[in-house]
């Protein structure tokens, strides 16, 4: 989980670094810094303000078809003095929090509920909430953490995103890129979801590309390939190096926007012979 936060912000810094406002550069940030910024140090003497009755809290073990699980941490305020918690921060799009902001008389206490949804989340639970007060909006007074582990879901397809009717699809579009080579064949892993064989086969695909599935009926409970080939001396130098066509599945259900998939082609030397 905190690897795909890493991630994520680090193409968030990777997008913004390239940019620049007013002739000014946005400074690089390290791993340190970006550390961070999804783990933040907490404030001096957090606990001489507001003290939790405990600040992790287990969900179990859960599953991916479970219900969301929320679990409640009660604060004191311990420091004589009235604080106004203003936020609580998540780290994951998994986990939501709902707490009352305002004003903490010395000696109150105030709940903060965390709820974590595992639909989509399979793999280990780590995800921590930051409470800010108003006197350190920039500093938490608190880190939360819900622990635990998801499994996968009863959907054995759930790996697969995609639908087509009964089909599923790993991804509904592929790149070509040219090189030297002069054919190019790429595959999109697909399974069939349903009671029935399909024979699937394609509608508007341009002469200069080929489509067939590996194996040729893919039977129920099975998986197989759709093969795309592009052969680049077909391919019209009009098109120019860069542009995208749809090959319209046939042999399973739906609109034909919903049984499309995008091919894009780049192809560097097309209008260079």
């Amino acid at each position: 989980m905190r690897t795909k936060l890493y991630l994520i912000l680090l193409l968030a810094v990777c997008a913004v670094g390239g940019l620049k406002a007013q002739g000014r550069k946005v400074p690089f940030r390290s791993r340190a810094q970006m550390d961070s910024l999804l783990n933040p140090p907490l404030m001096k003497n957090a606990e001489a303000v507001l003290r939790f009755d405990s600040v992790v809290r287990h969900v179990g073990t859960l599953t991916e078809d479970d219900d969301p699980v929320t679990c409640r941490f009660v604060c004191t305020n311990v420091s004589g003095s009235p604080v106004e918690l203003v936020r609580v921060r998540t780290t994951c799009g998994c986990m939501v929090s709902e707490f009352q902001p305002g004003v903490i008389a010395p000696g109150e206490k105030r709940e903060i509920l965390l709820t974590y949804h595992p639909k989509n989340h399979p793999g280990t639970v780590d995800s921590n909430a930051f409470v800010y007060l108003s006197g350190s909006e920039n500093v938490p007074v608190a880190r939360l953490t819900l622990v635990g582990n998801v499994l996968p879901g009863a959907d054995e397809w759930a790996r697969f995103p995609f639908f087509m009717g009964k089909l599923r699809l790993k991804r509904k579009s592929v790149e070509v890129v040219f090189g030297s080579a002069e054919k190019s064949v790429e595959r999109i892993l697909c399974g069939n979801s349903g009671e029935v064989p399909l024979r699937l086969s394609a509608l508007m695909i341009p002469k200069y590309a080929k489509f067939r599935t590996e194996p040729e009926v893919i039977y129920p409970g099975s998986e197989g390939d759709i093969v795309i080939t592009v052969e680049k001396a077909l391919v019209p130098r009009t098109k120019g190096k860069t542009f995208t066509f749809p090959v319209v599945v046939d042999g399973v259900e739906g609109r034909p926007s919903d049984r499309t998939i995008t091919v894009k082609i780049n192809v560097p030397n097309n209008n260079e012979k």
